[in-house]
């Protein structure tokens, strides 16, 4: 049998495997981000690049099977851009952490802890989303509806956050380093509002 067939004869791959071990390194990443904030040490950081890095061979490994076979659980377009969606929600939250480190605010803010929860909890519902996706049945909706939710919470605590910031601070340097690091801790759970909506597309479409 010729080489060029061999990837189109069914593999047993199990895509929904390699996403699922993204959203666990999601979630320690989040985790991390908040041990940052809580102490921000070189060690710290240096661990969230590694697990980014850590992600990133998982992601890498992911497209090369993906890439290798012919049929897939869900259509081929679908997987890809659901774990390019799930690396983006790792960028940002990785961003973050850089952004948090190298900016250093003079103090904490009760809406920055705030948000940082939401993230965490979100990163625990991606995963949810990633464990039940072999299943494509409708506890799908109920998640989403809860990352969606999340989502508007974390909106809400970015307007306190900026609310706060602007009537209460004296330090507009501070002001600014803070306000920049609030947005990308909400574009970060921006972004796993946006991967659920595929998840939700992707496999309802199917039904």
């Amino acid at each position: 049998m010729g080489k060029g067939l061999i990837s189109f004869l069914p593999k047993n791959v199990d895509f929904f495997k390699y996403l699922c071990e993204c959203s666990e390194v999601l979630i320690e990443i989040c985790n991390e981000v908040k041990n940052l904030y809580n102490n921000p040490t070189e060690e710290i950081f240096n661990k969230i690049i590694e697990l980014e890095h850590k992600a990133d061979k998982i992601v890498y490994e992911y497209r090369h099977k993906l890439n290798e076979v012919f049929i897939t659980p869900l259509d081929r377009e679908d997987l890809h851009e659901l774990m390019i969606e799930l690396d983006d929600v790792i960028d940002f939250a990785k961003s973050s952490a850089e952004k948090y480190f190298l900016y250093r605010p003079k103090k904490k803010y009760d809406f920055m802890d705030q948000i940082l929860d939401v993230l965490i909890k979100s990163a625990h519902k991606v995963k949810n989303l990633m464990a039940i996706l072999r299943k494509a049945d409708e506890e799908i909706i109920k998640i989403v509806s809860e990352i969606c939710d999340l989502e508007k919470e974390a909106d809400a605590i970015n307007r306190r956050g900026i609310a706060d910031l602007f009537n209460n601070g004296d330090d507009i340097l501070e002001i600014i380093k803070v306000k920049e690091i609030l947005a990308q801790f909400e574009e970060t759970i921006d972004r796993t509002q946006m991967l659920a909506i595929t998840v939700e597309n992707s496999i309802f479409k199917h039904l």
